[in-house]
C-alpha cells in the first residue's frame, strides 16, 4: 500500500491521525471500506460523480465519515463525506453486513 505525500498531509489535516497510523488507516479503508458496487441511489450517483471527476484508475472507498480515493492501491487523497450521504452509508453497511459476505448472517 503506497500513500502519496498529498494523501498523508490530507489525512493528518482532515482526520487528525498521527504519521504512524496513516498507512494502517489507508489499508483498512481499502480492504473494509464501502466500494462503488455496494452503493445504491443517491450515494451511488455521488460515487459516480467522484469517479468521473478523478479520471481513470479512480478506486473510491468510503470508510467512517471519509471518502478515500485510490489509484489502484495508491492512496491519492481523502476528504470528508458530505452529511447528506451519511444515512445512506449506514444503510449500506447494514445491508453489507447482513448479506453473508463478512460471515455474519
Amino acid at each position: 500500500m503506497k500513500v502519496t505525500d498529498h494523501a498523508k498531509s490530507r489525512i493528518k489535516e482532515r482526520c487528525g491521525l498521527p504519521k504512524k497510523a496513516i498507512e494502517r488507516n489507508a489499508k483498512i479503508a481499502f480492504e473494509e471500506g464501502i466500494c462503488h458496487n455496494d452503493c445504491t441511489g443517491r450515494l451511488r450517483k455521488y460515487i459516480d460523480y467522484l469517479f468521473l471527476s478523478h479520471g481513470r484508475g479512480a478506486n473510491i472507498r468510503i470508510h467512517g465519515n471519509y471518502v478515500y480515493i485510490f489509484s489502484h492501491t495508491r492512496l491519492i487523497t481523502v476528504f470528508l463525506l458530505p452529511n447528506i450521504y451519511k444515512n445512506a452509508v449506514s444503510k449500506t453497511i447494514k445491508r453489507k453486513m447482513g448479506d453473508g459476505r463478512n460471515g455474519i448472517e
